[in-house]
C-alpha cells in the first residue's frame, strides 16, 4: 500500500500538488517537520487568569433565568506579531429558559 504525497507527513506542503492561490499557496519552508519544531525556536509565553461566576434563578418549575459573567487577564512576557499583547477582557450572558 502506498501513501499519497498529500497523506505523507514528511512530504514538504509545496510538493503534495495541492495548490491554493493566494496567502494559502504552499511554501518550500513549510513541512510537518519543521512545524513540530516551532516549541523549540519560539521562546513566547503568556499568562492567561479567568474567573466566572453564574447562577440560576428559577420563577417556576417550568420558567428560570440564567446569567453569567467572566473577567479575563491575559500576560505576555514579551511583544510578539501584533505588539503587546496583555489586555483585559469581560464577557457575559443573560438566558431565559422555559421547561416543557
Amino acid at each position: 500500500m502506498s501513501v499519497y504525497p498529500e497523506n505523507n507527513l514528511t512530504t514538504p506542503i509545496s510538493q503534495t500538488g495541492i495548490e491554493t492561490p493566494g496567502a494559502y499557496a504552499s511554501v518550500n519552508y513549510d513541512d510537518w517537520q519543521q512545524n513540530n519544531l516551532i516549541d523549540e525556536y519560539s521562546d513566547l509565553s503568556y499568562e492567561q487568569y479567568e474567573f466566572t461566576l453564574g447562577g440560576t434563578y428559577n420563577f417556576s418549575d417550568v420558567c428560570f433565568t440564567k446569567l453569567q459573567g467572566s473577567y479575563a487577564i491575559f500576560e505576555s512576557d514579551e511583544e510578539f506579531v501584533y505588539g503587546d499583547e496583555d489586555g483585559k477582557a469581560f464577557s457575559g450572558y443573560v438566558s431565559v429558559g422555559y421547561k416543557f
